[in-house]
């Protein structure tokens, strides 16, 4: 399945990139709509962890995109989560982007 937006006068294609039956659920229940999927897809920072692919918009990419896409305004916190293949696996709103790459756990000797 394709991504197609159409707004007002505009149609936005997205033929890379795909969603998984759990990823339309969680977009639903999240209040994410197709846009804001498209607008990640396209404006988002791209983090590769945990054996994933995160778009994230975040504060930066509000102010670096901002005033080519005023919706970007909204979105702050957007993520989400891409297989390999370009299937959207979930999205979610979190502001805290440090919880993506979480430091390395320290080993507790036992002394």
């Amino acid at each position: 399945m394709t991504f197609i937006v159409k707004e007002d006068d505009r149609l936005l294609i997205a033929p890379d990139l795909t969603n998984s039956q759990h990823a339309q659920t969680r977009e639903g229940q999240r209040g994410i709509s197709k846009k804001q999927v498209m607008l990640t897809y396209k404006y988002g920072r791209v983090i590769h962890a945990r054996r994933a692919t995160y778009y994230v918009i975040g504060k930066k990419e509000i102010e670096r995109y901002g005033s080519i896409e005023p919706d970007l305004k909204a979105m702050n916190g957007i993520q989400l989560v891409v297989s390999s293949n370009g299937t959207v696996l979930t999205a979610f709103r979190n502001k805290d982007l440090r919880k993506i790459r979480p430091f390395k756990h320290s080993h507790k000797h036992l002394h």
